[in-house]
């Protein structure tokens, strides 16, 4: 608030405002300043707490239930196809032939879950930034990086009303989830976000992989998994979200696909364990989600 009044009073000097990342890069290779500043990871403006997703209660409006079947029906398509699902036709009528093949071959060899997750996540649908679900992947077993990046494709397409696409690491999602864990801005949850986002950065750039991924935001989630709802234990833990990301110019963009030389299986594997082991962190996420309709940050 002090900032934004010092700026509407002019006495606030910004020269890169005007100015794109890369941009920003360009110039400073000019000014000859430092390879190693000039190719650090970006930092958000606001703050590194504009990573963290705070909420007071669960994302859950009517359409909540059906766009949890339709995703399931999504994943499992070839099976759901043979049984004549009562909403099969939501999922042929948004695809072509050709991506039904794809899902058929998909869902026969992978046995990838799907869950939506009860969190407001920011994207882009048309021509407006939009705040919708998020759909999070997971499977009993390593998955192939290049199927999910396609379902990541194909599923805010099918429903609209879901602008990110993640894989949970950690196994299969059991339970569906209908809570969050109640998150504001505090000195506790400002240092999860803080030794995770320390963890993943010393390790990209131990692998010398910063200069490779354009930008790789660490994302704060109230989501706590694993939780049988029988036991009615309460949500506490939050989870962490990955999201390496590869643009030429910030505006488009699409997500690092594991495996790959930017972002090596074992670097990616190494993240997620040593993030796992902070205290009160549910689960690791991945985000597979290209730009549009997901943007770079999450908030």
């Amino acid at each position: 608030y002090f900032i934004r009044q010092l700026r509407c009073a002019g006495r606030v000097v910004e020269p890169l405002s005007d100015f794109h990342k890369d941009e920003v890069r360009d110039i400073g290779r000019d000014l000859g300043l430092p390879v190693d500043l000039v190719e650090r990871q970006p930092f958000p403006g606001p703050g590194l707490a504009i990573r963290i997703l705070c909420a007071e209660e669960p994302y859950i409006e009517k359409d909540y239930s059906e766009t949890q079947v339709i995703a399931k029906v999504i994943v499992d398509f070839h099976n759901k196809l043979l049984k004549n699902h009562a909403l099969i036709n939501r999922v042929i009528g948004s695809t072509t032939e050709a991506e039904q093949k794809e899902l058929k071959r998909i869902s026969s060899i992978d046995k990838v879950q799907a869950t939506v997750l009860p969190l407001r996540s920011v994207g882009v649908q048309g021509d407006k930034r939009t705040y919708s679900y998020v759909v999070g992947l997971s499977s009993s077993s390593e998955p192939n990086w290049n199927d999910l990046i396609f379902l990541a494709k194909l599923i805010p397409r099918i429903l609209h009303n879901v602008n990110r696409v993640c894989y949970v690491f950690g196994g299969p999602v059991q339970y569906q989830i209908t809570d969050i864990t109640h998150t504001t801005l505090n000195k506790y949850v400002l240092e999860q976000l803080r030794e995770a986002d320390a963890i993943g950065n010393e390790i990209i750039i131990q692998a010398g992989l910063h200069r490779v991924i354009s930008q790789m935001p660490i994302v704060l989630i109230p989501v706590h998994f694993d939780r049988d709802p029988t036991n009615r234990t309460p949500s506490c833990c939050r989870s962490i979200v990955l999201r390496p990301f590869l643009t030429n110019d910030f505006m488009t963009g699409v997500p690092v696909i594991p495996g790959s030389l930017q972002l090596p299986t074992q670097v990616l594997h190494n993240i997620v364990h040593e993030i796992s082991k902070l205290d009160g962190i549910s689960r690791v996420l991945y985000d597979l989600t290209s730009k549009p309709p997901g943007t770079t940050e999450w908030e």
